[in-house]
């Protein structure tokens, strides 16, 4: 039975009643939707500072909270601490004052920025003691010729905290933003520093060698719990103003794996002591050496990531509409508009970045002045509604920490972890398969309660508790997609003899690894359902890329070998472009069943080659994977192309208010984007069982959208069809 529930406009809706104690309790302001502007202020930037034209600019754009300069590098205040460096051009005025009085006029948040990463030449000699020292007893030099503190010296604790409480004893600001607290990077051998490690080891700071091996793994866990006791210091320092004041830190985000590791400190073990969680993630600032612009999804990728470690404080993006790298002129404006609604379709709340100027409309390049207003206007309108949205899943990537520290790295072409997640990320994306993050954090058999299936890519470094955990997750009927390396170290990279996971991949590594990055090949053993759509009844072999594991089935496996290894076949030249015999006993993907559950494993890296590749062998077969361990149990289906993406939300309080929102990427086929082509004729379904439809609203639509329920042995269907999607549309869906 078919049912017309909206046509066009029409608009069905009863705002809900708050039912539930969660809504009733007092919230903070920073526990509410945050839409931030940052004006990281240049030094001459003070001269003739006009708060009320700066708050003008906020208002206009709906912006709720302003960040601003106090100092640390640079005072924009009368500071009387001892290594106060004040701004050269500031004369009588008092800027935050002006800010602080005109922005609480007008329900606006203050913020202010410090900066504890070091100090020039001339205030280092006049306390050369409070900062870092390498083994030698030279000076720690960064940024510029900058002098830098440890977690541990007195810059960065007596200095800080003295300097934060005068700061917030003489004006009314609501917060404190510490920039670049990740300023410990590598040991350091400074006088404080040695004593505290040898008090709490009993042993010497080691010396020589690599930072990121073994010899120094017991000094960067101590390192660690400096910079917490550091972060741990400056929160209740803020706090001791007020449980309203809040305190947030620069961290960056689920990929900087090499900045976590240098500097101990990554929202992990940070996050506790912020009162809203930040991610910096700029269109043009996150993308590596060997590429300008990072993915469109990567926006969305940060807010599932924070939301993922912790779904009741605030997830900000920490972005900019002029960007970071080129921070004179504006980001690609095209993109920077879906590089917003990308994020705002997995719940995010934002921080808009400009490094020059008093306000975005008073700088050199205004191009992208009050791009945001429409992307602000949409959260501020939508406020009651967004709050408590979470992603909802079928599927969960597995986030695993310790493979990220043993085997990530931020040069993409090094490394050996955060390219399988987006890969991962990609294919899931582009199929419109729903997925959130599962990370390692506390994980529980009751964290995977749900899911349909469960992604581990490359998580060569599990724990046994880790592993356990897993294999009871499928052997109570979950589905488990594993690649390469997953299971082969323990939490500490320490070698195991075979996979931990060995009974659920059906198979055994040899010990032996195969270079198979060019002239390639899998054999097809097997027409199984990870096979379809491709053709295979016209085809022997499939591509493999990347590396591959040798690996030997089982004697005592029931799985199933679909594809072989075949060894090199060297295309030059032409004439020996052949050997005698393809077939191998090495499995490159196979299939298993566990208890009740599915398990499907590559021995190579086809998540990875899902986004370095792209080529439909891998792309379809990782997708057939998510199929068949899931039954094809999936929430959503469309005729959407892979340039539309879609995000169903729910409220984690109550899983009946629904979200769907869907982001128009289609264009050329270069980077940046310069124009959005609309798609039309979009039809969706959600696949609700039991659950009928009880109301709607019509968050942003571009033109038509009509609803319609269908009724079928019991079950139900949400389908969803727009005729037009040009940037962003969102549905507001309320279910019984």
């Amino acid at each position: 039975m078919l049912s017309t529930i909206l046509i066009c406009g029409s608009v069905l809706f009863v705002n809900r009643c708050d039912t539930k104690g969660f809504y009733m309790e007092k919230q903070f302001w920073y526990q509410k939707q945050l839409r931030m502007l940052q004006t990281v202020l240049r030094e001459p930037d003070i001269e003739n500072y006009d708060a009320e034209k700066v708050v003008t600019y906020l208002k206009d754009t709906h912006s709720n909270c302003i960040i601003v300069n106090a100092g640390g590098i640079i005072d924009f205040f009368q500071n009387k601490t001892k290594l106060a460096r004040l701004n050269s051009f500031m004369t009588t005025e008092d800027m935050l004052y002006d800010l602080a009085t005109e922005c609480h006029k007008n329900d606006i948040r203050v913020i202010v920025r410090v900066d504890f990463r070091g100090v020039e030449e001339t205030r280092y000699e006049r306390q050369p003691d409070w900062f870092g020292q390498n083994e030698d007893g030279s000076t720690q030099i960064g940024w510029n010729q900058m002098h830098k503190p440890c977690y541990n010296g007195v810059y960065a604790n007596g200095h800080a905290v003295e300097y934060i409480t005068e700061l917030m004893k003489r004006y009314d600001i609501d917060g404190v933003w510490e920039n670049s607290v990740g300023f410990g990077t590598g040991p350091c051998y400074c006088q404080t520093c040695r004593e505290r490690y040898r008090r709490d080891t009993g042993k010497e700071i080691p010396a020589g060698g690599d930072y990121a091996t073994d010899l120094f793994r017991e000094y960067r866990d101590w390192k660690t719990k400096c910079a917490d006791d550091h972060l741990k210091l400056m929160r209740n320092t803020v706090k001791s103003f007020g449980e309203e004041k809040a305190y947030c830190a620069e961290i960056f985000g689920m990929f900087h794996a090499s900045n976590a590791l240098k500097t101990g400190i990554d929202l992990y073990n940070a996050k506790q002591h912020f009162d809203f969680l930040v991610s910096p993630a700029f269109l043009d600032g996150c993308a590596g050496d060997t590429k300008i612009y990072d993915d469109l999804t990567y926006a969305a990728s940060s807010i599932r990531f924070l939301k993922s470690i912790d779904s009741v404080k605030q997830a900000v993006l920490l972005t900019g509409n002029n960007g970071t790298k080129w921070r004179y002129i504006k980001a690609p404006e095209c993109e920077t508009k879906i590089w917003m609604w990308e994020a705002v379709s997995v719940g995010a709340s934002f921080w808009n970045t400009y490094f020059n100027g008093q306000y975005p409309g008073a700088t050199f390049d205004t191009r992208n002045a009050y791009i945001e207003q429409e992307v602000y206007q949409h959260l501020k309108d939508n406020e009651s509604l967004l709050k408590n949205q979470i992603p909802v899943k079928d599927v969960g990537v597995y986030y695993s920490k310790y493979s990220r520290d043993g085997l990530g790295n931020d040069n993409e072409a090094k490394d050996g972890y955060g390219v399988f997640i987006k890969g991962v990320e990609r294919n899931l994306m582009n199929n419109h398969i729903q997925y959130n993050f599962i990370p390692d954090l506390e994980l529980s058999l009751d964290r995977l309660k749900g899911l349909k299936a469960l992604i581990i890519p490359n998580g060569a470094w599990l724990s046994g508790e880790q592993i356990e955990i897993i294999k009871e997750y499928v052997k109570q009927g979950g589905g488990l997609i594993a690649s390469y390396e997953t299971s082969l170290y323990d939490e500490n990279g320490k070698r195991r003899v075979d996979f931990g996971l060995r009974d659920l991949f059906g198979c055994s590594f040899t010990g032996m690894k195969k270079d198979t990055s060019s002239d390639c090949y899998q054999m097809v053993k097997e027409h199984h359902p990870i096979l379809n759509n491709m053709n295979i009844h016209k085809t022997k072999l499939i591509m493999n890329e990347g590396m591959t594991l040798l690996c030997t089935v089982n004697k005592e496996s029931k799985g199933s070998v679909v594809c072989t290894y075949v060894p090199k076949i060297y295309n030059q030249p032409p004439e020996y472009a052949w050997i005698p015999d393809m077939n191998t006993e090495y499995p490159t993907v196979m299939v298993n069943e566990y208890g009740k559950g599915r398990i499907v494993y590559f021995a190579n890296q086809t998540d990875k080659l899902c986004y370095t590749n792209g080529h439909e062998d891998f792309v379809q077969l990782f997708y057939n994977a998510v199929l068949w361990v899931s039954n094809e149990n999936l929430i959503l289906k469309t005729n959407a192309t892979e340039s539309v993406h879609i995000t169903l939300m729910e409220d984690q309080q109550d899983s009946t208010s629904l979200i769907l929102s869907f982001v128009n990427t289609t264009s050329g086929v270069t980077r940046p984007i310069k124009q959005i082509v609309p798609v039309y004729d979009i039809e969706t379904d959600i696949v609700m069982g039991k659950k009928a439809l009880e109301q709607y609203k019509i968050l942003r639509q571009e033109n038509e959208i009509k609803i319609v329920e269908n009724k079928e042995n019991d079950k139900v269907n949400i389908r969803i069809h727009l005729k037009e999607l040009k940037e962003f549309t969102s549905v507001y869906l309320k279910v019984k």
